[in-house]
Parts: structure tokens; sequence; C-alpha cells
């Protein structure tokens, strides 16, 4: 992936972690003048602080000479002179510390993290090393940024600036009373902490409280934009954007040379669908040589935005790539619609805008779009009515499936807006990962095996600490399977209390209460009882499969061996043993593509037809088998399940197939539903047909059949513009001809 999400470092935490006064043995240099340089930034006093690094720039040492020249931003001046100083001092620690910081200053983690670990290796107890370390993981979400930080409080009671970051890291956790407290440790060891005044202020904002925090920000330094860049942070990561733009607003006003808050300003100004307004912010730091890579994408990104088309509809408004925008048009639209009737009626509210979805066929396109937010391992992303999302040409077929996270997404605009963007992540995806299967039980994920294990093992977050599955996970599968457990969490609410419960306790979280008092007022519960009863539930769903696991694994392995050998019969009992009696998980879906195969290896085609349909509803989407199982639905004569087949497809695998979308139009024209015929053909012509003839004959057909001659007569004159001799677009255009002259 070629960029990087959002951190807590700016510029001014990276400045605030200033060089180490205390001088190391055969170390003959003052780092206290250096020291005394970035105070003076930090506070504001600039005249003193630029005559202060002139000083350093003409030291006689090198290492202060380095530092001269990074204040005064010239950076491969800068980096010369830490050369030289590592020359003649390669065992220095906190030389190797400030060195790696340039790197990182400059967007170059990997040296950075390089020349601080030699550091770490050449003395393990360094505090410097450990927050240097701890911020740069920090930019990524990293848990160990935590562990790292808490080392370097353990190493240095006084460092005031790892208490500035752990105060951050906890409010990014929506750990507000542990924030608070760090916040106050940074202020009793230094109680000129502006980032700590930062972070006490920010949490007011978040409660929309009035602050004064920021004054004594401002009483102190009057230029600190970065108090307000740190508000903007958090309020992004609580997802209120428009919020958020306004604290960037202020913070480049302080401070206009503060790039990284001009960045964030144009990356949110992208999120709400103000591209040109973005375009000037990067373009502002762009040109001022602050070349991160969210800005160098975000500009990259936006210069394509020329490739892509967009298609207004009532209530929505879908953009798509140029090259596979006449096909997958009608399907998104199709499904904006549906969604949006459905979830006006079950949460009761309106979308008083249109909802606009954005379609990216290189998943690096959206990732750069959904930059600065946890989980880019996602195929979608809502930033309220605006949703950004994987095209499924993205991904490969089978993979993905397009509809469910739309679904997904636009679910979690109306719960972010119906609850003015507060309600807290583990209920908005809990929401979004129980509508997918709401609009169709073969829709969402299957549960993976790993899950499975997580839930024999009893991994499973308190609900008061889920947020941070989301956000800063312990391991990989965390992600995972906090998404998991949340849609766990909203099954089982909805199943026990009903609907109009989830709306009442989103209207709660958008008057500021907290998990703890939602789930106490609307469903009568402590959270440990919650957690207790949800775990129940889990339990009950999937038990049994988590706790056969290793003999559910080693059946289908064995039907798989058997089928090899060609040994069919020993494979269906195999298969059986790992489907029957179990709920629908990946493993469910695996043991019926083996149970079809074996019967078709058997000849059996009606049982191979029933093993793959249990397959479809176990969410199985492996687009062959799926083209099977509508070829065998077909030869029974039933067409409106060799449709229902073929349109999963739609939903998985759309792009580059001409013949799935020509066979499913023929399917609905015979099943007397050209409505639905039409928009497959019309998926068909874009598709770049073999025969474009006979494709703009199947739309004419559409056409007749939905009264609509005109149209009908203009495909039919496309069609023999291509093939003048072609009999069955002769014959039409006669009938059309001869009822028109009736007429």
């Amino acid at each position: 992936m070629r960029i990087s999400v959002i951190g807590v470092l700016t510029i001014g935490a990276l400045l605030a972690q200033k060089p180490v006064v205390k001088k190391a043995a055969g170390v003959p240099y003052d780092r206290a003048k250096a020291t005394r340089c970035w105070d003076l930034k930090q506070t504001g006093s600039t005249v003193e602080a630029t005559n202060c690094f002139v000083e350093l720039m003409a030291d006689k040492s090198p290492a202060l000479s380095a530092e001269g020249h990074w204040g005064m931003g010239k950076v491969e001046d800068s980096k010369e002179a830490f050369e030289k100083a590592l020359e003649q001092y390669p065992g220095d620690a906190n030389l190797r510390i400030r060195y790696g910081l340039l790197f990182w200053s400059r967007f170059n983690k990997a040296e950075a993290i390089k020349l601080i670990s030699e550091a770490l290796e050449m003395d393990k107890g360094n505090a410097q090393g450990m927050l240097a370390l701890a911020r740069i993981m920090s930019r990524g979400f990293d848990s160990k940024a935590i562990e790292l930080a808490k080392a370097a409080a353990e190493a240095d009671a006084g460092l005031y600036e790892v208490r500035e970051l752990m105060a951050q890291l906890a409010l990014e956790n929506s750990d507000e009373k542990k924030a608070v407290e760090e916040a106050n440790k940074a202020l009793a060891i230094n109680p000129k902490s502006l980032n700590a005044m930062a972070t006490l202020g920010t949490i007011e904002l978040l409660k929309n409280q009035t602050t004064t925090w920021f004054d004594k920000v401002l009483a102190i330094n009057p230029k600190y934009g970065e108090a307000w860049y740190w508000a903007g942070h958090h309020f992004v990561m609580n997802r209120r954007y428009e919020e958020a733009i306004e604290l960037y607003r202020k913070a480049v006003a302080l401070t206009p040379d503060l790039w990284v808050a001009r960045e964030q300003l144009g990356i949110n100004l992208m999120r709400i669908g103000k591209p040109s307004e973005a375009r000037e912010q990067l373009d502002m730091a762009y040109n001022n040589k602050y070349d991160s890579s969210e800005v160098v994408n975000s500009l990259t990104l936006m210069d394509s935005y020329k490739n892509f088309v967009s298609h207004k509809f009532e209530g929505g408004e879908v953009r798509l790539h140029k090259k596979e925008a006449a096909i997958l048009q009608p399907y998104f639209e199709e499904e904006v619609s549906k969604a949006r009737k459905t979830y006006e009626a079950k949460y009761k509210m309106k979308m008083n805008v249109p909802l606009e979805v954005e379609v990216y066929p290189d998943h690096e396109d959206f990732a750069v779009r959904t930059m600065g937010l946890p989980g880019l391992g996602a195929t979608g992303v809502s930033f309220g009515p605006v949703v950004a999302m994987d095209s499924p040409s993205a991904r490969k077929g089978g993979d993905y499936h397009w509809a469910s996270t739309l679904w997904h997404e636009l679910s979690h605009s109306y719960i972010l807006v119906m609850s003015k963007f507060l309600v807290p992540r583990w209920f908005t995806e809990g929401i979004s990962v129980h509508e997918e299967t709401m609009a169709s039980p073969d829709w969402g994920d299957p549960v993976e095996s790993a899950v499975l294990m997580a839930i024999k093992e009893k991994k499973f977050l308190p609900v008061e600490d889920l947020d941070s599955g989301f956000v800063r996970p312990k391991d990989p599968l965390q992600i995972g399977l906090s998404y998991f457990q949340a849609g766990q969490a909203l099954d089982w609410i909805v199943k026990n209390y009903g609907q109009d419960t989830v709306n009442a306790m989103v209207k709660s979280f958008a008057e500021r209460k907290t998990t703890t008092e939602v789930v106490e007022t609307h469903l009568k519960l402590k959270p440990k009882e919650f957690d207790a009863k949800l775990l129940e539930f889990i339990e009950s769903r999937y038990g049994k499969t988590a706790n056969n696991l290793k003999d559910l694994r080693a059946a289908i392995d064995g039907a798989n061996k058997a089928l090899a050998k060609k040994d069919a019969d020993a494979a269906i009992v195999k298969a059986r043993r790992a489907v029957e009696g179990y709920p629908s998980t990946a493993i469910l879906a695996t043991g019926y593509e083996v149970l079809g195969k074996a019967y078709l290896a058997k000849g059996d085609k009606v049982k191979a037809r029933d093993a793959w349909r249990e397959y479809a509803k176990a969410s199985g989407r492996e687009p062959e088998i799926l083209k099977d199982l509508a070829r065998l639905e077909e030869e029974n004569g039933d067409k409106a399940m060799a449709a229902a087949a073929l349109k999963r497809l739609i939903y998985i695998s759309p792009v580059g197939d001409e013949d799935l979308h020509r066979k499913l139009g023929e399917y609905y024209l015979d099943l007397k539903q050209p409505d639905r015929a039409l928009p497959a053909f019309l998926a068909q012509l874009a598709s770049k047909p073999v025969d474009p003839a006979g494709a703009y004959y199947n739309l004419a057909r559409s056409y007749v059949a939905l009264s609509r001659p005109q149209q009908a007569q203009e495909a039919l004159f496309q069609s023999l513009e291509l093939a003048p001799g072609f009999k069955p677009a002769q014959k039409l255009l006669l009938e059309l001809e001869n009822h028109s002259s009736k007429d």
C-alpha cells in the first residue's frame, strides 16, 4: 500500500522531543544549546528562535550545526551535518535518535525506524528513543505504541512529552479518564505543556462544552495552531468531519505554515465532497515542499477524477470510472435506491441530501480516498452521506461482495447522521454488519476459522472497551473479531429488544450518553451482564462449530482427498460430516462445495444442484460454481432459480463477463421481467460483446417488452447497421413498423 494513515505525530510534537540535555560520556558538545532553540520555537518566540538556530548553524560541533540547519528548514544541510557528527561519535545513541527524527519529519519512516532502533540497541533504556519509536508506531495505530510509551515513562518519569503522547493515545481509544490523567501528569511535570492543554481542551470540545484550555495555550504561544490540529485529529477519529474541518481552519489561520494541518484540511474537504477547496489546500502544502504521501497521492487521485463519470438519480448519485460505468451504473443505482427506501423506513428518518457513492476500480485509489482512518483493509467507508468503496473489479472474483459493502456503508451514513456523528464505533459497525445479512441472508462475510478459534478461547473485548478493537488492535485478528462481535451484539439486541430499541439507543448516543449509560438505560443490563449474555448468544450459534473445528477440517480435507482419488462416495460421506447440523460459516460453504463436486462426479445433477444451492445460501461465492448452479437450474427447467444464481454473481464479479449479463437478461425476458432484463442487456452491451449486433437486438427486445418502441427501433437500427443481414432484428423491426402504422 502506498500511503500512510494519519497519526498523532505532528511537526510540533516531533520537535518537542528535544535533544537530551544530559551530556553523554565522550560527547564534547552542549545539547542544552539545541534544547533552548527548540523551546523558543515551541513557545512562539519566533525571532529569538531564528537567531538561536542561526547561531547553531555556525557552531563547530556538527551535531549542533545539524540542529541549527534543521530548525531553519535546511534539511539537506542538516543531514550532511548529522552524517559528520555520526562519523565522529558513532556510539552516541541520542545523536542517532535525533537524526532518525529528522528523517521522520521528512516522511522517511524506514530510515527513521532503522536509526532509532540502532540507538535503542546501543542504549536499551533510552527514554527518548522509546518515545520516538512510540510516536512512529502511533501513526499506524499500532498497539506497540502504547507499550513503548509506557516503557519510556518508566525509564524517565520526568519526560513530560511521553505523558502528552499517552494522553493522545488514550483519547484515540475513547478512554477519556486515562487521557485526562496523563495530560495532568504532563502538566505537573511541565506547566507549559501545550499539547497536554490541547488534549484537555479537545475532550471538552468533543462534549460540546465551553473550554478555556485553548486560551491558556495562546497565552503561552499565540501562534500555536497545533492545539487546534490536535483537536481536529480527534474529531476525525470520531467521524465528526465537518467540525474537524473548522478546527483545521483555525489551526492554519494561527499557523499558516503548519502544513500537516493544511494536509488534513484538504483530505477532510475531499471526504465531504468539496474537491475544489481540497485541492487548493493540498496544492498550497505541496508547493511549499510539504510532499507527504498523503498530499502527493491525494493530488494524484484528484487528477484522475477526469476519468470518472457521475450519474444522478432521485435521492442519490454514483461516481464510476468510465471504463466500467455503463456496466455498473444500473446495478448500483438499484441498490442505492433500495437501501435508501429500506433505511428510511427502518430508522424512521429522512436523509435531507442525496447519497453520494464513489466507486474505485483501483483499491489503492480507494485507500488514498479514505486515508487517515483505522482499518484500511476495509473495502468501503462512509463519511456521512458520502460513501467511497472498492469496485468489484478492484478485487479477485469471489473475494468481494460489493452490494454487501454498499449496504454496510449506507447504514453507517444513516446512523452517523441520526446520531449527530456521536455513535461509538462498535455500535455503528455492529448495525452495519447486522444490516448486511438483513438485506439478504447470503450476504455478509461468513465466519472464518480464526474467529471460530477466538470463540472457543473467549477472546472477546468487554463492550465498554470494544471500540479499541477497531482503532488500535492488539493483533491482526482483533479487527475482524471486533467486527464479528459487534455484529453479533446487534443481532442479539434486535432479536431480544427489537428495532425500536436500536433506534432509541442511537438517539441516546446523539445525546452524548456513554455505552454504559445506553446499555443500562435501554437494555436494563450492566455492561458485564451484557457481555455474558452476548457470549451465551454467540456460543449458541457457533459453539458447536468452534468446538468441533479440528474434526470439521479433517472431514473436509478427507473429502477433498477422496475426490482427488475419484472416490465420490467416500467424499460425500466426509463432506456431509462437515455440513450437517452446523450453522453458516466459511467451513459450511467449503463442505457444500466439495459435496456438490462429488455428486456431479457421480452424475447426480439433482443432488449436486441441491448441494450448491446450500453453498450459495452459506455465502459461497466462487463464480464458476454459481455459474454451474445456474446451468443445473436451467437444465431442471427452473429459470427463476437460474436467474437467482446469476444475480448472485452480479454482486460478486459483474465486470468483464459478457455472457453473465446476456444469460441473466434472457432469463428475465423469459420470466416476463423486462425491467430486470434491461439493465442486464445494457451491461452486456457495455462489456464489449463478441456479437454487438446480437446485444443491440437483445436490448431492443427489452424495450419492446417495456412498451418503449422508439428506443427499441433505435437499438434495432444499431444492430442492423452492424449486421445488415441479421434476420431476427429485421423481423422485429418490421413488426414494430407494422404496429406503428396500425396506430
